[in-house]
């Protein structure tokens, strides 16, 4: 069984953010993420790429939404002022039902041609960086080529949370706490260098025990 988390990044800094999600009816936690970059890991029965319009619409500032599905798929949704203003979809189609056309499936022995990423643009990131950014890098990682080989296969990253950390660092932010999500947390399960004691309560969210 792959990864499964969702969180939302916000271009503006903890301390100011917190305050501002106050009466808002938002259950979770948050971090700072960088300088000026809060991510926040909404509750499962919130989704971090819906969530994530209405809160730069509230907060005034770029907020992307991410979510990771079993380790296959990466999908990123970056609002401004409450507008979607890019999409990414690390693999187009996964969640498309099969059309039944009456043909025979593919064979086995037929290659599988991975789709083109939509929204390969590093441009369309850059108002959430934390510092200078290499494209070339940022690009290679979102049209899913792995920065370390060790990490891919056939020239494809094998696991999405891997191309979903690199391109956060890419943009100079805090990977480790933008890799993970609500459910990792109140496991205990927590990113490197972070203590239960740094995690923001929102909406009553009990603070968890980290594991030993």
């Amino acid at each position: 069984m792959g990864s499964f988390y969702g969180n939302v990044l916000v271009a503006r800094a903890c301390e100011a953010v917190v305050p501002l999600l106050d009466g808002q009816g938002l259950r979770g936690f948050a971090l700072p993420a960088g300088p000026e970059h809060t991510v926040i890991y909404p509750d499962p029965e919130t989704s971090g790429p819906d969530l994530a319009g209405p809160l730069s619409k509230l907060l005034a500032a770029p907020a992307l939404g991410m979510y990771l599905f079993d380790s296959d798929v990466l999908v990123m949704t970056l609002y401004e002022n409450g507008d979607l203003s890019h999409f990414y979809d690390s693999f187009p189609g996964y969640f498309d039902e099969p059309e039944d056309d009456g043909e025979d499936p593919p064979s086995a022995e037929e290659p599988f041609e991975w789709p083109e990423p939509t929204g390969a643009d590093p441009d369309a990131f850059l108002p959430l960086a934390a510092g200078p950014v290499d494209r070339a890098a940022l690009e290679s990682v979102l049209r899913c080529i792995p920065i370390d080989p060790e990490d891919g296969e056939d020239g494809r990253y094998v696991f999405a949370e891997a191309q979903h950390f690199d391109a956060m660092d890419c943009l100079r932010l805090n990977a480790p706490r933008l890799t993970t999500g609500y459910r990792y947390l109140t496991q205990g399960d927590l990113p490197y260098g972070t203590t239960a004691d740094d995690l923001v309560l929102l909406g009553g969210t009990q603070r968890p025990t980290a594991r030993t």
